[in-house]
Parts: C-alpha cells; structure tokens; sequence
C-alpha cells in the first residue's frame, strides 16, 4: 500500500507540474504575442506621438498608450485648451482611476486626456477604436466631437459605456480630447489603451476579437444548454444540469466584451459580470467537492464564503456614488482574496482526490492547477491587456469549466458503464438459470426415459431367457438385435468440470444434435475462470449462439462447431471455429448485425467489451475461402 501510494503521489507531483509548466508557456506566449504593452507601437511623450514613419499600409492598427496628457479634475472641451495646463503625462493603463497615484485622492470625479498625433500629410481616413470608458465621456478629434457616452457633467451625470469606434479624415495631425466623469465604477477614466490605424485594419482586428470572444461563448452555451437538457432528463444527474448552469453563467461572464459592443454599459450589467465571476467560482467549487466526494464538514466553510461574496458582488449593482476610496479597495481585496481562497481550496480537492487514485479527478487536477498558475501569472505579468483573445484568468476560467465537464462526463460515463456491466452481468445470471432450468429439464427427461427402461427390460430379460431355455440361439440373437436398435442414445457427456462450462456445452451439443450439426468441445481439466459465472457464462454463451446461427444458414451436411476451453497461468482462452456462409458484413475489427441492422452485434460488442475488462482481447476472423468463421478470446484472470 505504501508503493502504491508513494507511486501515486509520484504521478500526481509530475501531472501538475507539467500542467503548470505548459499553463507559465501559455501564459508568456499570450503576453508576448498577443499584448498591447508588447505590440510594436511608437512611445509617445509629453501628449505628443508621432506616427509619421508607421507603416499604415501594413495592416496593422497602432496603440496608443504612452504620452498622454493628464488633466486632473478638470472635463475640458477644444476651446479650454489653450488655456490649460497638464499636470503629468501618463500611460494608460499606469492608473485605475482619477487619483492618479494620489492614495489619498477621491475616486471619482473628472478628468481630461489628449494626445496629439503625429501623421502623414496625405489626407486620409483614419479610425480610432475607444474601449471602455469609465464611466461618461465626449470625446473630439482636432477640435470636432466625434463620439459621446452617457452625460459626464456633473450636474446631470449619466452612466454609459461601451466598445466603440469612429472614423475621420486626417492629414498632418489628429487632435485626440477625451473628457470624462465617473461617479459609479470602481475604475474610472481611460484605462485600456485604444488602438488607432486604417479602418480596414482596425475592422479586422475588431472582427477577429468579436469572433474569438463569440465562439468561446457559443462554444460554453452548447455545453451548457447539452449539459442541462441531460439533467432535465436524467432526475440523477443533478451535477450535470448544474454544470449546464455553470456554463451558461460563463457565458454572462466571457461575453461581456460582446455586450458591450453589441450594446452599451450600465450599474446592472458590471454587477452581472462581477457576480457571474463569484459565482463561477462558487458553483466549480461545489462541483468539485461533489465530484471528489468530499464529506468533511469544515470544508462548508469554503462554498459559504463564496456565496457571502456573490452577495457582496450583487450589493455593487447600486452604483458607488458616495463609496470612498478605502471602500472600493476594500471590495478589490475582497475579490482577490476569494480568487486565492477558492483556487487553494480546488487544489486541496483534487490533491486529495488523486491522491486517491480516483481517475475522473484527473481532468480537474488539470484544469485548478492552471487556473492557479493563472493567478499567479496575472500579478507577476501585470501590464497585459489581451489585443484578441482574453485575460489570463478569463481563459483558465474558461479550461476550469471544461476541465470540470470532462470530469463530469467521465464520471456519468463509469455510471453508465457499471449499469451496462451490472445490466450484462443481470442478463448473464438470467439466462444462466435459463439454461439450467433446460438443463434440469433434460436430466428430468432422461430420468423418466430410464425408468421406463428399466420397466421394459424385465420383459425383454424374460423374453431372452425363453429363447435360452429353449436353445433357440438363432431366434435370440435375432431379438437382441432388435432389441438393441429400440435403445435410446446414452447419457448426456461431461463436457467440463467447470459447471457453468458444461451447462452450456450441454445446451448448444442438444441444439447442434436438432439441427444436424457435428459439435465438438473440448475443455481443459481444472479450469478456473478467475470471473463470476454471470460474465462466463455471457461470454461463452454469446459466442456458442452466434456459431450456431451462424451454421443454421449453410448447408447440413457443412455445419459444423469446434470449441476448444483452454487455461494457462492466468490466461484464459476460448477459440471456436465455425461453419458460416455468405451473409456476414466485416466493419472493421468486427461485424455488423445479420438482424439487417447498420451497427454492430450485441454479441460480439459484449464479448469484446468483456475481453476489455480483463485487459484481454477478441479476436473475430472470416475465411472466405474455406467459410470458417473464427472466434478467439483471451482473458487475463487472477488466480
């Protein structure tokens, strides 16, 4: 047992390692490849970036993330410009709001930015991508609105955001003044960097984030919607339609951008992202303690934590207005602390569950390691903001979800699998006792056969002892020829020791004897088995069944049956060769239904799956030439 378990633990410390090292690769590949801090975009400084050498042939769109000129609390237009000093230059992304490295400042408020962009003389169009912004804004270009959402002024603050784009003409400059309010969010102003080049460029940059961020939802939604149609159905299999609702909350979740493209942003739909996240985390919890079969009592402690933030998450649909600064961070640690909790907590599960060898836990071994290494991934590699894909802990998110169907599914298919065992083993049984009813039956016949035998001798003994005392030799030996055509066949032969084996050698030999059919068998002496009567008994029977159905359809003086039951060490093997004519239909390794049916037989499906189970195999050949059908199995049985 110590073997066993140092073995397991073995393999249990080499998957996650390799799990985490392919989620760190995964990871750099995303930051590096696909990040707008690590695209080859021009730096600007001191609100002015040139883009006077850019390629805007090349099809690629450009960042605009450095040199930004900050003013703070100040919502200016074009014409307070001249008038108005920056206070710093910035990088989007450098802060999560208006206090702008202030600790101490107000969260919410106004704040304006510009940046003036150098371009090529020749008047052209242009197309500037504007992601979300927190939380109202207006926006201008050389001096022209050109996009607003919401109402930013004070006074008579409106909340709206969204994922947006506008075009222009320009040549030499473009003048880009973005002024914003918020008083609702936890982040406020520009803090993902808009992208800006070609409209043909930032067209198919915009398709190909739309398409990825589409089919990851569609993908989880038919998983989900398959998923719950499957517990509707089955009343047992609760954790499938709970893992249906796991994914269609994902869905709420990944396809925010999606929203917010095909519409805008408002206090309910940013409470239905923040609470589609607690509570994903929430339900893979209860999953995985489910499917893990975890009972310990403490461990509530953990899906009663997530369902108090969930309830945290749900209050955030009121917008913070008069929530202060530490409030804000509070609920941020708050959020951060759950991520680690519930990520440990998935850890101990499955740590434990493998090292419980339980197979279906493996997949999510898997998917809590990367979903950790995710979070890890996400504070030592902060600056990543995806250009197509997604967020490190969105993804893992999204392989934590797919991870636990694969558990689910590999759990609901060993229920299944036991139930058809149970079920072949339940068939076994029965047509064991069916037999051995026929059996019994057969041996009653004789009986009665017997007795009336022994009725009919004495008058065949005095007949014979007439013929003795009168020396009428010629006449008795006439009679007892006579006599000896009226004897019925003898006994029935003992196939095998085994009794299941010669029950159903007794069986096929009668019907191979109605039905003209030349049966041999042959059987080792001592055979043990090593599997339960129900499963040989299924085994042999389905093999002795097709053989003589199979010499029913040729012709009689052609049918014959030859079976050979052999043992050695722990291998036990049964070989049959069988007359068959023209009607068998090879697919594959095997062969369809003579029921007329496109799918394969019963009973060789069971034989095989049978052979599997005894890490043996079954092996079913067709001679065309001499018409023999050959049947070999082998089974690898303990002694």
């Amino acid at each position: 047992m110590k073997g066993t378990r140092a073995k397991l633990s073995v393999d249990f410390l080499l998957l996650a390692g390799l799990v985490c090292a392919l989620s760190v690769f995964l990871c750099l590949v995303l930051y590096r490849g696909d990040n707008k801090y690590r695209a080859d975009s021009p730096a600007g400084q001191n609100g002015v970036l040139s883009l006077q050498e850019w390629d805007f042939n090349s099809g690629r769109p450009a960042f605009l993330i450095s040199g930004w000129a900050y003013y703070g609390g100040k919502l200016l237009t074009p014409e307070d410009l001249p008038d108005s000093k920056p206070g710093q230059s910035v990088f989007i992304g450098q802060y999560g709001g208006f206090e702008a490295g202030d600790r101490a400042a107000a969260p919410h408020g106004s704040a304006s930015y510009r940046l003036q962009v150098l371009l090529p003389d020749e008047l052209r169009s242009y197309t500037l991508e504007l992601p979300e912004i927190f939380s109202a804004y207006r926006a201008y270009v050389n001096g022209e609105p050109v996009m607003s959402m919401g109402d930013p002024e004070p006074v008579s603050y409106r909340m709206e955001t969204g994922n947006r784009t506008v075009t222009f003409q320009a040549g030499g400059e473009a003048d880009i003044l973005i002024a914003v309010s918020d008083y609702s969010h936890l982040y406020s102003g520009l803090v993902y960097p808009p992208a800006f080049g070609t409209p043909e460029a930032l067209d198919r940059l915009l398709y190909s984030r739309f398409l990825f961020r589409a089919a990851l939802c569609i993908c989880a939604l038919t998983i989900g919607l398959l998923a719950l149609l499957i517990g509707v159905l089955n009343r047992r299999a609760m954790p499938a339609a709970l893992y249906g609702f796991l994914c269609v909350i994902f869905v709420s979740y990944a396809g925010y951008p999606v929203f917010l493209t095909l519409g805008g942003g408002n206090p309910f739909t940013y409470a239905v992202e923040r609470f589609s996240f607690c509570i994903i985390l929430l339900l893979v919890a209860v999953l995985v303690r489910h499917l893990c079969g975890s009972e310990r009592r403490w461990e509530l402690a953990f899906p009663v934590f997530g369902v108090a933030v969930c309830l945290a998450s749900l209050l955030l649909a009121i917008p913070l207005s008069a929530g202060s600064l530490a409030a804000m961070r509070g609920y941020s640690m708050l959020i951060t602390l759950y991520e680690w909790v519930m990520a440990g907590y998935l850890l101990y599960l499955v740590v434990r569950a493998a090292w419980e060898n339980t197979a279906h836990n493996r997949p999510i071994l898997c998917g809590a390691v990367a979903f950790a290494t995710a979070l890890v991934m996400d504070r030592v590699l902060p600056l990543h903001e995806p250009i197509i894909t997604g967020w490190f802990v969105e993804l893992a998110s999204f392989v934590l979800i797919l991870s636990v169907g694969a558990s689910i599914g590999l759990e609901v298919s060993a229920q299944y699998r036991d139930k058809a065992v149970l079920g072949e083993r339940l068939g076994g049984a029965e047509r064991l006792l069916a037999l051995q009813k026929t059996h019994h039956e057969l041996l009653q016949k004789e009986a009665e056969e017997t007795k009336a035998l022994r009725h009919d001798m004495r008058h065949h003994f005095h007949m014979m002892d007439g013929f003795v005392k009168r020396r009428a030799y010629d006449e008795l030996e006439r009679y007892i020829a006579s006599f000896g055509d009226t004897l019925p066949e003898r006994g029935q032969t003992v196939y095998a020791a085994n009794p299941v084996i010669d029950v159903l050698a007794q069986h096929y030999a009668y019907l191979a004897r109605q039905n003209t059919i030349d049966f041999d068998f042959r059987c080792d002496a001592g055979i043990r088995v090593g599997i339960s009567d129900a499963e040989l008994c299924g085994l042999l029977s389905n093999l002795l069944e097709n053989a003589v159905e199979a010499c029913l359809r040729v012709e009689e003086e052609k049918r014959v049956i030859q079976v050979a039951v052999a043992q050695m060490g722990a291998m036990f093997s049964i070989h049959i060769e069988n007359a068959a004519g023209n009607g068998l239909r090879p697919s594959g390794q095997t062969f369809l239904s003579t029921k007329g049916t496109e799918r394969t037989g019963y009973g060789l499906a069971s034989v095989a799956a049978t052979a599997r189970r005894y890490d043996g195999s079954a092996k079913f050949v067709w001679n065309r030439d001499t018409r023999m059908f050959t049947s070999h199995v082998t089974l690898m049985t303990v002694q």
